[in-house]
């Protein structure tokens, strides 16, 4: 109870995060939550509540350090949900092409969905497993 308290002490106004930051920062939690959404990531928890609001009243008690850092785990999180459904969907593509017998070749058509999750990763070089 006491430090729940500790969020909301005078002290801990002044090294809150800045009203623009955290209009950007819920703005773009929201954007990731309904794209964790579409992908089926199925995150749960705070991080990926729904609506700006939320996310805006949390930012504007934390310190801008945290806020980012938060904004950094959820940006993580959702690249690496959309590597796997990356992967996911080019190897429904690569089925298509043996079923249909299409015969694409090369190493687009590679039937290794790993390879396809670490292509993705390395595209964004901040990624990490």
């Amino acid at each position: 109870m006491l430090a729940a308290f500790g969020l909301f002490a005078p002290g801990n106004y002044a090294r809150a995060a800045d009203p623009v930051f955290c209009g950007k920062y819920a703005n773009n939690a929201d954007k990731a939550v309904k794209l964790a959404k579409q992908l089926k990531c199925g995150f749960q928890g705070l991080r990926w509540g729904k609506g700006t609001s939320g996310h805006l009243a949390w930012c504007l008690i934390v310190d801008e350090t945290l806020a980012q850092s938060e904004a950094d785990a959820r940006a993580s999180e959702l690249q690496d949900c959309t590597c796997h459904w990356y992967a996911d969907q080019t190897m429904v593509q690569i089925a298509s092409n043996i079923a249909n017998k299409c015969g694409f070749t090369g190493l687009r058509w590679l039937d290794d969905k790993q390879a396809y999750f670490d292509w993705c990763s390395k595209m964004n070089p901040d990624h990490e497993e």
